[in-house]
């Protein structure tokens, strides 16, 4: 009677490790929960100081990441330390030495690019003569050491320790309708604050016109790829396709050139997904015809001056919504979408002609830009010898690289390539330190680079190169960018891979994509860092829980 004793207390013991290291579980996901909500809803409204949104922005997302870290790291002890026991109790635990190799192999690839990334960055803020701005970052922009790291651990916390929950594309696209109509309407003076605050440069809840491109793309394509899932005409469709099309509207008056660029490449992966599926590719030109049709409004209403008070615009703007383009487009893609529409009614659907065509882009494109560049080059070695005829300076400033090419990001490039190219052998390695762009600059830069950022930039810090590979490049080193590039196009790749079967998770996919493409030309900032990660770990929680999938599609 003894020994039974003694196992009854065993398995008493046993169900106790258990049922704690499941309610320090469920309290790790209550607290992740609600760090996303903060992110993915209070973040993007939050407008308090509508003056100063940028800093304030900063401030609220540093003491949401510390107060969340806090609350954290106790409960997931907890989880740990009672995961450890009931594994002991199973004798499920793996010798010691075997562990390195058992979560080594539990890690997908993008998770090992992530692991190595914080290890980068770590390493980085060793090896800085600035650790004291590399902790947080430049005063203003806090994207150092630490906002890094947090970003890495959220994006494992959410893949692994979080619950799916169902209302979380509800929240995501109900919050960004909000801040994309705003912006739309910002973009013609209408803003629900103070006139004096009403600037092309500053709209909607998000503050800066890049960080709300950045914040714009990030969550928009997501809705866009959801969209372009659904082949019958349901209610979640016909609200999907008002909240694309005021995405749309906004992102064509944004004034940004890299969300239009943005724009054009996603919608070129998503033209090439189409080829072999006739239901997607007619809903890939619903939501051309989409755009196409958001820009002939946006034209329209310019035209009869419905809005008194409209802004300076950009030319790509001016081009989208102020001119013959908007009547062609809607015009081109609306007898598209009906040939498709016919060929599959009649059963003739022609996938080996889209097939060559995207096939032929595919090579065209990429071709022709290396040829401009290429021209650019000689052209700019040559000083404008190759166009003399070219008097207009909306060409020419195309075909001369300087620092004023490109919306000044000939300038900001070559600052971040100098940065880099006169850094020593140990900081290229290892980077400069985790946002000390400008503290190198400032500090170590050469005279000639100093100057040439002063002349260009005048008394504005240069924090980062407008193109975040190569601000990593300068700030993490080599080691930072090979893991932080693996880490993007490994999850681009396995999650558009898994969302032929797991519909979010290629929206996520889709999400990454226009962050990446859209960051080529801009930076990371606390709006779209932020929420990059959060999609990031929804993705991959998805991807690698099956039967979580199944729901969540």
């Amino acid at each position: 009677m003894k020994p039974m004793a003694k196992n009854t207390k065993h398995k008493k013991a046993e169900s106790v490790a258990e049922t704690l290291c499941s309610f320090s579980g469920f309290l790790c996901d209550i607290v992740i929960s609600v760090y996303m909500i903060v992110i993915l809803m209070v973040l993007p409204l939050y407008n308090k100081g509508y003056a100063r949104i940028g800093t304030e922005k900063e401030t609220f997302f540093l003491k949401t990441m510390t107060y969340g870290a806090k609350t954290l790291l106790p409960v997931f002890l907890l989880w740990l330390l009672f995961r450890l026991v009931t594994a002991v109790q199973k004798k499920e635990l793996p010798k010691f030495t075997e562990w390195p190799a058992g979560l080594w192999k539990n890690l997908s690839v993008t998770d090992r690019f992530a692991v190595f990334y914080g290890i980068a960055v770590l390493v980085s803020y060793l090896f800085t003569n600035y650790r004291e701005e590399a902790l947080w970052g430049t005063a203003s922009w806090r994207m150092g050491m630490w906002t890094q790291l947090g970003a890495v651990i959220v994006y494992f916390m959410i893949s692994r320790m979080w619950q799916w929950k169902s209302w979380i594309p509800a929240l995501v696209l109900s919050v960004s309708a909000i801040v994309f109509s705003l912006g739309y309407v910002n973009k013609f003076g209408l803003l629900p604050v103070d006139p004096e605050y009403v600037t092309p440069s500053f709209i909607s809840t998000i503050g800066n016109i890049n960080w709300y491109c950045g914040y714009l793309v990030t969550i928009l394509f997501g809705g866009v790829y959801l969209l372009w899932r659904m082949e019958e005409m349901t209610w979640k469709k016909l609200l999907l396709m008002a909240y694309v099309t005021i995405g749309f509207a906004s992102l064509a008056t944004q004034g940004s050139s890299s969300g239009i660029v943005t724009f054009a490449v996603v919608m070129f992966v998503l033209f090439g997904m189409s080829v072999r599926d006739s239901g997607r590719m007619e809903v890939f030109w619903q939501e051309m015809t989409m755009f196409s049709a958001a820009c002939l409004i946006t034209c329209v209403l310019r035209r009869l001056n419905i809005f008194s008070r409209e802004l300076i615009l950009e030319g790509i703007t001016d081009l989208l919504t102020f001119s013959i383009a908007g009547i062609f487009m809607t015009i081109l893609s609306g007898i598209i979408l009906y040939w498709i529409h016919r060929t599959r009614v009649r059963r003739s659907y022609p996938e080996k002609m889209l097939h060559r065509i995207y096939c032929g882009i595919a090579i065209a494109v990429p071709v022709m830009i290396l040829l401009v560049l290429l021209l650019t080059l000689i052209n700019t070695l040559a000083g404008g010898a190759l166009t003399p005829n070219i008097t207009d300076p909306n060409v020419t400033k195309w075909l001369t690289f300087n620092v004023s090419w490109g919306s000044a990001r000939g300038g900001t490039w070559a600052a971040g390539a100098r940065c880099f190219w006169e850094a020593d052998f140990l900081h290229k390695i290892f980077g400069v330190g985790p946002d000390c762009l400008y503290a190198f600059l400032s500090n170590e830069g050469s005279v000639g680079l100093q100057t040439m950022v002063n002349d260009r930039f005048g008394g504005n810090r240069l924090t980062n190169a407008h193109n975040e590979w190569l601000t990593v490049l300068v700030d993490i080193g080599v080691l930072g960018l090979i893991s932080y590039a693996g880490m993007m196009i490994t999850a681009i790749r396995d999650f558009l891979r898994a969302g032929e079967s797991k519909m979010l998770v290629g929206a996520c996919g889709i999400c990454v994509l226009a962050y990446t493409v859209n960051n080529m030309f801009s930076f990371q900032q606390v709006m779209n860092i932020s929420t990059v990660f959060v999609i990031m770990g929804i993705g991959e929680n998805l991807r690698s829980a099956p039967e979580r999938c199944v729901r969540a599609s």
